[in-house]
């Protein structure tokens, strides 16, 4: 498919071409947003027959890799490949890094996106093996070897550093050293676990001899070998050769994450950007199957099977071209891999999106700038909250508040929260984020309950209040008016709350809500006034055990050690109470929560955000308020009402705002994995 300029779009096969290209130009054709995108550039159509199916998959990708055209899958790395390369056809076979496959008989390990990683590698592997990887020709003789290709002088250093037995010199015969390459080969294909063991052989054969610096050095080979084979995670969960490939589509992009699994061992995960214009889910069956034809045709090691997330449509002929068979698993080992790798998947896209915001280099404040104006927001942006909240299948539920200020982390202010309110809900996200940004605000706001007032206690309503508590068989003994607090609605007083002070501590008492007005955050609006009025280092409280989780989610905390006072100043303090105290000292100190954000971030769609603009009602606040949505591609704003934003996915504010989110989910998952191994070890 070809634009106004000559220039090719778009290069597809079919079985039928005139119903393929036909169901791209019916009104009644449902196109993806790229695709469609695609077909408005469209003024031309050109076709090449083939003889058959096979053979027009071959041209296919041949012309997508000459051609390069905007609307196909492609690799965006795919020039930046690199092999591992073992020159098998020749007496001394060499070990080399290369970027391309040559058709010289030799065995190449590969594609491989990291050249860091494949260098690391080979490093390690010298330091046992000690092949060679120079140039030079060496052929083995009955009485010595004949160097040929001479383009260094040889033996070079590395024989005399001892990093190469020095074929060149023909001390090491053509049967010694094919066995070192075969060392490396078992190596590079899985077979590791022998090295390790023989290693440990030599160690206490060492430790014996009392050889304790050659054991030594044996034991930092090991943990240099162990530090390669960290990666090999997976062990002995499926007895076979098998690829397994992830997907997340996100920033404007599409990621994937391939395991390598070799012999029942997970050996190497790579990881790829694909370059899909306008991509999204709808084209995510074209974006497998483009990445497999791409990938596998520069691969030299093929496994016996690739497992992917769903089934694809041109499976049976990709099957017939690559040789292997390809499995969508629906349940089992299989399936929990694949999960795993479009786990893997997600966490590149969020790596890479930092890495970018890096090498951008973008001027913080022009972005924040940019930011206000597309959230509409008066005045500057410099403090950034994002929260987040992560649990281990409904335990160990913690909220976390990351912080970023002026564009950058701001390690000291982060914040973490154990979830109180789930109670026998083990897994709810929406009431722990409600719960975190109630506590939250609590430290900026009083929460606010429309038309009601709160005010101090006059001498007026003592007989109003008198009859409440008496009704209620609350404490009404020595009133003193200016002690209380009260809230009416309309003229009518609803509820009310007493501070009785003795030294420097504060015992509050008396606190009633009518029960008409219960669960409207009147009562947490009556302690916010009388903790405001204290002076005290300490408030207590006394109350029915049942009613402690409301007082613990306004700060206060269960005490075993009850002072005799707060049960004279207080009769409602029977034997049965529990009793509670709030330290207000501790409250003071908290410099980050005593900070208004200039903007809220949570990390949900439509939903989250609608529970948490619940709380902005509650406490009347004007802090803006959004979130970014799981799939990673959509800003929320909340103004009154749920929107979607503008912001595109490859923008620098977008950039920033993932990177705050990203920032409270490891902080999250850190405070989760904390409390399961505190678990485990009491």
């Amino acid at each position: 498919m070809i634009d106004k300029d000559g220039a090719v779009l778009y290069v597809g096969k079919a079985k039928d071409l005139k119903k393929r290209v036909g169901s791209y130009f019916r009104r009644s054709a449902k196109l993806t947003i790229r695709i469609s995108k695609m077909i408005s550039k469209v003024v031309d159509v050109n076709y090449i027959c083939t003889d058959s199916e096979l053979e027009a998959m071959m041209l296919e990708l041949n012309l997508i890799k000459d051609l390069r055209p905007k609307y196909n899958i492609l690799l965006k790395d795919d020039k930046n490949f690199c092999y591992i390369k073992i020159t098998t056809g020749e007496d001394f076979p060499g070990v080399y890094i290369t970027r391309k496959i040559e058709k010289d008989g030799s065995k190449y390990y590969g594609p491989k996106t990291s050249m860091s990683k494949v260098k690391h590698t080979l490093e390690v592997l010298k330091d046992f093996f000690k092949f060679r990887d120079c140039d030079l020709g060496i052929k083995a003789l009955d009485n010595g070897v004949e160097v040929y290709r001479k383009t260094i002088k040889y033996p070079c250093l590395q024989y005399h550093i001892n990093a190469c037995v020095g074929p060149c010199t023909g001390t090491c015969k053509k049967e010694d050293y094919a066995v070192l390459v075969e060392g490396v080969m078992r190596f590079l294909d899985g077979d590791s676990d022998w090295i390790v063991d023989m290693l440990k052989k030599k160690i206490e054969s060492a430790v014996k001899d009392r050889k304790f610096e050659e054991a030594a050095k044996i034991r930092d080979k090991i943990t240099a070998m162990n530090d390669i084979l960290e990666r090999q995670k997976i062990s002995n969960v499926l007895d076979t050769n098998q690829d397994v490939v992830g997907l997340y589509v996100g920033l404007g992009k599409v990621f994937v994450n391939l395991f390598i699994i070799r012999n029942g061992k997970l050996i190497d995960s790579e990881n790829f950007i694909l370059d899909a214009k306008e991509a999204s889910d709808d084209d995510i069956g074209e974006i497998l199957s483009g990445f497999l034809k791409n990938y596998y045709s520069e691969c030299e090691s093929m496994p016996n099977s690739v497992l992917v997330p769903f089934e694809m449509e041109d499976k049976s002929e990709l099957e017939d071209w690559l040789g292997v068979k390809i499995v969508a698993p629906k349940r089992g080992e299989k399936s929990d891999l694949v999960e795993m790798s479009c786990k893997n998947a997600e966490h590149f896209c969020k790596k890479m999106t930092v890495k970018w915001e890096s090498e951008n280099k973008f001027d913080p404040k022009e972005v924040l700038g940019e930011m206000a104006e597309a959230l509409k927001i008066n005045g500057k942006i410099k403090r950034i909250e994002g929260y987040d909240i992560s649990h281990m299948n409904g335990e160990f539920t913690v909220g976390s508040m990351a912080v970023m200020e002026n564009g950058e982390p701001k390690n000291g202010d982060y914040r973490s929260f154990n979830i109180k309110s789930l109670k026998d809900k083990k897994i709810d996200d929406y009431a722990s984020l409600i719960e975190v940004l109630s506590r939250r605000l609590k430290y900026l706001y009083a929460p606010s309950v429309s038309r009601v007032i709160a005010r101090k206690g006059l001498k007026k309503d003592e007989k109003v209040v008198k009859k409440m508590l008496d009704r209620e068989g609350l404490n009404s003994v020595n009133m003193v008016m200016r002690d209380f607090v009260v809230v009416e609605s309309g003229k009518k007083i609803v509820g009310c709350g007493r501070l009785i002070r003795f030294g420097n501590r504060d015992v509050i008492s008396s606190l009633f809500v009518d029960k008409k007005m219960r669960g409207t955050g009147l009562g947490h609006l009556i302690l916010h006034a009388l903790v405001k009025r204290s002076k005290a280092k300490r408030i207590y409280i006394g109350c029915h055990p049942k009613n402690a989780g409301f007082y613990e989610k306004f700060g206060f905390r269960l005490i075993r050690e009850v002072p005799s006072f707060v049960k004279e100043l207080d009769s409602n303090c029977t034997i049965s109470c529990n009793v509670l105290a709030y330290f207000v000292y501790e409250k003071k100190v908290d410099k980050s929560f005593s900070v208004r954000p200039d903007l809220v971030l949570i990390d949900g769609g439509r939903g989250q955000l609608s529970s948490v603009a619940k709380v902005w009602g509650a406490f009347n606040s004007k802090i803006p308020l959004i979130s970014l949505d799981k799939s990673g591609k959509k800003v929320f704003v909340f103004d009154g009402e749920i929107k979607e934003t503008d912001i595109k996915a490859d923008s620098n504010v977008f950039y920033l705002l993932m990177r705050v989110i990203d920032e409270a989910h490891r902080f999250a998952n850190g405070l989760r994995e904390k409390q399961h191994i505190n678990f485990l070890t009491k």
